[in-house]
């Protein structure tokens, strides 16, 4: 172990909490990170955030600076409590709220990132924890913060295990970059073929459509009105139920459930399914806790299967009506009530259609205004099934599937490669940040790992 000092001992500057600035006045001025970024995201650099009014003087003494460290003040959960995040940077000055504490490092002494590392490790989440008070939510005082015992290893160490902890995350963050950019790519290829129709319209105009002749050729060159507007010529408004198979996740009781693995079988809920669409992989799963009836067998997840969100809360739809689509995991999924299993009806290499379908827009608007509202809002079998849906015929959801596929899958090995890393990562860390682990053994390992 290494030589340990109170915090506080480290610090260019004193510690600091941030601005108070109300939710009306929020929407024009200076970004600013909240406690949605800060639990969202272990390193925040270039994110989107909410931005605040603010005067001179606040963003002088209220602005972040690469290497600061975050900690939340309260949380609604003791494992919120003290959580901590580090500041990376933004192309332009960032402020940050009440409700976290800024301690910044004296860069010259100490590398801020081994210790946002430290505070991630075991050794920090113990002594984090040892000041948590439990009133009506949890929550840490500045003052007990800075007094905490924190590793002190040479300089050279710290920037040397911060280099190695670094570079498994930066990896992780490039898939995750790519990923979004790959299921982008997708959605927006989705979009103008099949709701803005521009092959057709270009083909009207007597534009070329910029696709392969044997794309371009499946394609109309006049559009038509139809009970939901214009529409390719060739092409129908049919019930969503007429391109997929669509039937309710199975009613597991709370006792056949368990957050420790029992069975082989996991159980697909609608945490796993993510605003906008995807599988949340860090959504904390269940287990089931005996043998698999043959009730739940109809309900075992495959490769391709797209899942849907059946409820939501009034007061907040944001989640209804997108879908996850699941490839094949170590674990096997059984899929829980109140999420909707979908598997397309004439190929099963339709899935890319039927994901980027279910979570375009004009799809969620007309399946959402069916919904059942009471205090939550729910998805009727029959009304998802009802939802009328623009068929482009099979050959152009085929042909979409046969480009999508390999971007799909793409996407699936690098969450696989990202959770390989995640857990590298972690085995890592407790053993680097207390010396136990020599850092050219962690340098050989990365590079026999071809990291």
């Amino acid at each position: 172990m290494f030589d340990q000092v109170p915090l506080d001992t480290l610090f260019s500057i004193p510690q600091r909490n941030g601005l108070t600035k109300p939710r009306r006045l929020r929407g024009e001025g200076v970004k600013m990170v909240n406690m949605g970024e800060l639990f969202s995201e272990r390193r925040i650099q270039d994110i989107p955030m909410d931005r605040v009014p603010c005067s001179e003087r606040e963003l002088e003494s209220n602005k972040l600076e690469k290497g600061d460290l975050l900690f939340a003040r309260q949380s609604l959960t003791l494992a919120g409590a003290g959580q901590s995040s580090i500041f990376l940077g933004d192309q332009e000055d960032v402020v940050f709220e009440s409700h976290l504490i800024r301690c910044r490092l004296d860069k010259s002494k100490v590398d801020p990132l081994y210790y946002f590392y430290f505070f991630e490790s075991k050794f920090g989440k113990q002594r984090i924890g040892s000041i948590v008070e439990q009133v009506a939510a949890a929550g840490i005082r500045g003052s007990d913060l800075i007094k905490l015992p924190v590793f002190l290893p040479p300089l050279k160490q710290q920037k040397a295990i911060a280099h190695i902890l670094g570079t498994l995350d930066d990896k992780i963050e490039l898939n995750q970059k790519m990923n979004q950019t790959l299921e982008e790519i997708a959605k927006a290829i989705f979009k103008s073929w099949v709701v803005d129709f521009d092959p057709v319209r270009a083909k009207a105009e007597g534009r070329p459509t910029g696709l392969p002749p044997e794309i371009s050729d499946l394609f109309p060159d006049e559009l038509v009105n139809s009970e939901i507007g214009e529409i390719p010529k060739g092409w129908n408004v049919v019930p969503f139920e007429c391109l997929v198979d669509f039937k309710n996740g199975y009613a597991f009781k709370s006792k056949e459930l368990s957050s420790e693995i029992k069975t082989d079988f996991a159980v697909f809920k609608m945490g796993h399914i993510k605003v906008g669409g995807g599988f949340n992989e860090t959504y904390k799963t269940d287990f089931l806790t005996s043998e698999i009836s043959p009730k739940m067998k109809g309900s075992i997840l495959k490769t391709g299967d797209v899942l849907m969100c059946m409820t939501d809360m009034k007061s907040n739809v944001r989640l209804l009506g997108h879908t996850a689509l699941f490839f094949f995991q170590e674990t096997e999924y059984l899929v829980n009530q109140r999420v909707g299993l979908i598997r397309a009806k004439e190929d099963a290499s339709n899935y890319p259609f039927l994901y980027c379908l279910t979570n375009e827009n004009k799809f969620l608007s007309e399946i959402r205004r069916n919904a059942n509202s009471g205090v939550q809002v729910n998805l009727s079998t029959s009304g998802i099934k009802n939802t009328p849906t623009v068929y482009p015929g099979i050959e152009i959801m085929r042909k979409f599937g046969s480009l999508m596929i390999p971007i799909f899958e793409r996407i699936f090995l690098s969450k696989r490669e990202n959770k390989i890393l995640s857990e590298l990562r972690d085995t890592l860390l407790p053993k680097l940040i207390s010396g136990e682990l020599r850092i050219p053994d962690a340098e050989n390992f990365l590079e026999e790992a071809g990291i």
